[in-house]
């Protein structure tokens, strides 16, 4: 363990660039896998059986966890031999007329699956848009080099990915992910994605052989992987992170326009006893862009705090999410709170019982899948995606454990079925690489909560995440103040205006209408500014204006609205509102000094009337 004593001021990252992984250029040609062949591997199913699963999907192995044989010849057909944790079997024969299903291996039953044969490009209709994000190892294990391809699945806008990883020397088939599962149920597939293995969200290849003929006239052999188990033979038990330990990763996005990103996460987590600010019980995933130079910004943070100790008042920026982009070390935007609620999780988070966390298989030593080590297949209910999943999906991770107990353990891979393009961080699988425990708490530097951005609308949007009830004119920010915490809301920029008939329609900052005009009876705050940014704790309504602290000894949700008459008692009311202004929150623990509210004219900014400023 590295001892993280240090005397230097300087903020300093324990894990340095040369730490992340590396993708190396590819330059060749695609993929293209023998007329013959026959392979053995590991399938991860997108989801347990589900409340909406009908007889077929309960008869079916796409639920659970399978080793399969599977044999091919080009033009003629594939056949495969699945062996499901359950202990039952599945013998399919893919034609060019039909795809027959068996339960015994001598009785064939023809069978809608949407399934045809693969040719030997396993891309497909989308081989010309299939794309090599680069070559590195797959992981720390260093089994061997591989090669990133990925296709669009589907048409939407941005499209889920299909990821392929090929030996970089054989180019034959290492694992598969597929980002978008079966679109009409989850027992019938799509004619233009790979049969068999697209009906699994992550597969692996324990084995893959050229052959000199046609095997499809030989009997399927029950899959054998070597040093593989279903269950958990060896009573490992659930692993529990360390509580400070460091490590570097890829990233790998689900959105298909992204290749994948060199990372490295820090992880601290204090005991009760020793928990006093939010940094006590932080995670920093530092993501780099370095393969996707078009990206508006060149890194982004999530940073995720933990819940407070029972019993103790919730210090600042405790059990919250902020999303923080950077352009080189320069912040250009952050989000948070309410914008995104995904706090940290806690060392033990797979053993909560609402996950189900799982041991599903083990794997010993596979020259191919973990040489040398010893791997724990672990299942965790994920939440629900879409009709086909309404209750949950699975988050497939594996373990390698340090010692019989498997309670201390270092992870391989992380990788969440079905994630789902645009929610969070559209991240949909992490490969680890270097890790490192520490014998001191990180330096809380390296969580610091940068001030959060937001948007208020002049005229709220209805219906909308931030305004489900479009009644309510309200924007709830996330941000929740007790006796500990206050908040320091600035305007950034933007303008809008509650009442475009006057001021000749121009629209002006957060300070409110440049002429004042003292708003009436029934306005978000009667005797302020018309137009003006105000905020809400409960029933306390409060000036922003340009900017200003809340009121302390408060307790509830900060809620945000521009001064105007809210139920349309005079008129309009907030349905003729124009534009919008965007502010910065930060909390932290009260302070003597006060930011008192700027109340000046809402013209646009000059030099006299700048947005408030640290």
């Amino acid at each position: 363990m590295k001892d993280l004593a240090s005397s230097s001021k300087t903020c300093v990252d324990p894990i340095p660039d040369s730490r992340y992984p590396v993708l190396d250029t590819f330059t060749g040609p695609q993929p293209r896998l023998p007329q013959f062949w026959k392979c053995t591997c590991v399938l991860h199913p997108f989801s347990p059986l589900q409340s909406n699963s009908t007889t077929a999907d309960k008869e079916s192995p796409f639920f659970e966890i399978c080793t399969a044989t599977v044999y091919y010849a080009e033009g003629l057909g594939l056949n495969a031999l699945l062996v499901g944790a359950s202990g039952r079997r599945w013998w399919y024969r893919v034609t060019s007329t039909q795809t027959e299903v068996s339960r015994d291996g001598s009785r064939y039953t023809p069978i809608n699956v949407g399934w045809r044969i693969p040719t030997t490009n396993w891309f497909g209709n989308e081989s010309s848009r299939a794309k090599c994000s680069g070559t590195s190892y797959l992981n720390w294990m260093k089994a061997q080099k591989v090669d990133w391809w990925k296709i669009p699945v589907g048409n939407s806008s941005p499209a889920p990915a299909t990821w392929m990883w090929f030996d970089h020397k054989t180019n034959f088939p290492v694992r598969l992910m597929f980002g978008q599962g079966p679109v009409a149920r989850p027992g019938l597939g799509d004619v233009n994605q790979l049969a068999l293995f697209q009906m699994f969200s992550f597969s692996y290849f324990s084995t893959f052989e050229r052959l000199a003929s046609n095997p499809l006239n030989t009997p399927l052999v029950p899959p054998v992987v070597e040093g593989f188990s279903f269950g958990n033979p060896d009573n490992y038990e659930l692993f529990t992170w360390n509580t400070n330990f460091g490590m570097t990763v890829f990233m790998t996005p689900v959105n298909e326009a992204f290749n994948p990103l060199p990372t490295r996460v820090l992880y601290n987590w204090r005991d009760n006893s020793q928990y006093s600010v939010s940094s006590d019980r932080s995670q920093s995933t530092l993501m780099k862009y370095t393969y996707n130079p078009t990206n508006p910004f060149t890194a982004q943070q999530a940073l995720l705090t933990g819940p407070t100790p029972t019993g103790m008042t919730p210090p600042p920026n405790s059990g919250a999410g902020f999303l923080i982009n950077y352009v080189g070390d320069r912040i250009t935007n952050a989000i948070g709170f309410g914008n995104f609620p995904f706090p940290q999780q806690p060392p033990n988070w797979v053993q909560i019982p609402a996950v189900q966390g799982k041991i599903h298989a083990t794997i010993v030593r596979n020259p191919a899948l973990c040489p040398g080590n010893i791997a724990t297949v672990v299942g965790v209910f994920f939440p629900p995606s879409g009709n086909n999943y309404p209750d949950s999906t699975y988050l497939w991770t594996w373990y390698s454990p340090f010692d019989r107990t498997g309670r201390r353990s270092r992870p391989i891979t992380f990788m969440q079925s079905q994630s789902g393009v645009g929610l969070g961080t559209s991240l949909a699988l992490a490969d680890y690489f270097d890790y490192e425990e520490f014998t001191r708490p990180i330096p809380p530097c390296n969580f610091a909560v940068p001030p959060v951005d937001f948007t208020v609308q002049a005229k709220p949007n209805p219906g909308t995440p931030n305004n489900p009830n479009p009644s309510y004119p309200w924007l709830d920010t996330g941000v929740r103040l007790n006796p500990s915490r206050v908040a320091t809301i600035k305007y950034k920029d933007g303008l809008w205006t509650a009442n475009p008939n006057i001021n000749n329609g121009h629209l002006y900052n957060s300070a409110g209408n440049p002429t004042f005009i003292s708003a009436k009876p029934g306005y978000a705050l009667p005797g302020a500014n018309e137009g003006a940014l105000v905020g809400k704790i409960g029933d306390t309504v409060f000036l922003i204006g340009l900017g200003a602290n809340t009121p302390s000894g408060l307790v509830g949700k900060l809620e945000l609205c521009i001064n105007d008459d809210l139920k349309g008692i005079y008129g309009a009311g907030l349905t003729d509102n124009i534009g919008q202004v965007n502010v910065q929150i930060s909390v932290s623990s009260p302070r003597k000094e006060k930011l008192e509210p700027v109340i000046e004219s809402g013209a646009e900014p000059t030099l006299e009337n700048e947005p408030v400023s640290e």
